[in-house]
């Protein structure tokens, strides 16, 4: 995939936020059912022959990670404008980050895709609830070199009020794409819970 010539703005950033990024394929059926996605450099690796670098892992939390695993309920956060969010924290390691790892314009920002499928509301992008693609991540290096990024304000269609989703089933399909590694891919069946106020 041609990474260069990102010319990410803030305002795209947002659209991206808001599901309006490129189409991608879905990430194969896995077996797992945590958050986190590890193998070390002599793992085999996707169709392009690259080998898996690293650790990948998806958590919830607008302040702090908490890991998520299938079967564990995910809460709807209303932010101080309203607006409806899944915060979506994300931890890794040792594969390769920009210098500066902030910036999200380098062709070696990992990128982030993620779908999110609700029976009776996938009438989203590619007939998903929520579809992110193509989104790049600027991890910070934490002090024991492993990365953090807070959280992906995954947000919920404005038309949709957040308390009809509760108690229902989510799948979320996750995948990152970091520059020296083949994909990260992360399966979760979650439950989708109450809507709460921010931390």
């Amino acid at each position: 995939m041609d990474r260069g010539g990102w010319a990410v703005t803030w305002i795209g950033v947002a659209g991206v936020l808001l599901g309006c990024g490129a189409n991608v394929p879905a990430p194969a059926e896995s077996s797992d059912t945590s958050s986190a996605a590890e193998a070390s450099s002599e793992a085999s690796g996707d169709s392009s022959g690259d080998p898996v670098v690293g650790s990948f892992e998806l958590g919830f939390g607008d302040l702090a990670f908490a890991p998520l695993n299938s079967g564990d309920v995910i809460p709807v956060v209303v932010g101080g404008q309203g607006a409806a969010m899944f915060p979506l924290a994300l931890r890794g390691s040792q594969f390769v980050l920009p210098d500066p790892p902030s910036d999200y314009t380098s062709e070696l920002a990992p990128l982030f895709d993620l779908d999110i499928d609700i029976e009776g509301y996938n009438n989203g992008p590619g007939n998903h609830f929520k579809h992110l693609a193509n989104y790049p991540i600027t991890f910070t290096v934490l002090p024991d070199a492993s990365y953090e990024y807070v959280y992906v304000a995954v947000l919920l269609p404005d038309d949709i009020d957040p308390v009809v989703l509760e108690g229902l089933p989510a799948h979320f399909s996750a995948r990152l794409r970091p520059a020296n590694s083949a994909a990260f891919e992360v399966e979760l069946d979650l439950i989708v819970g109450a809507v709460i106020a921010p931390n």
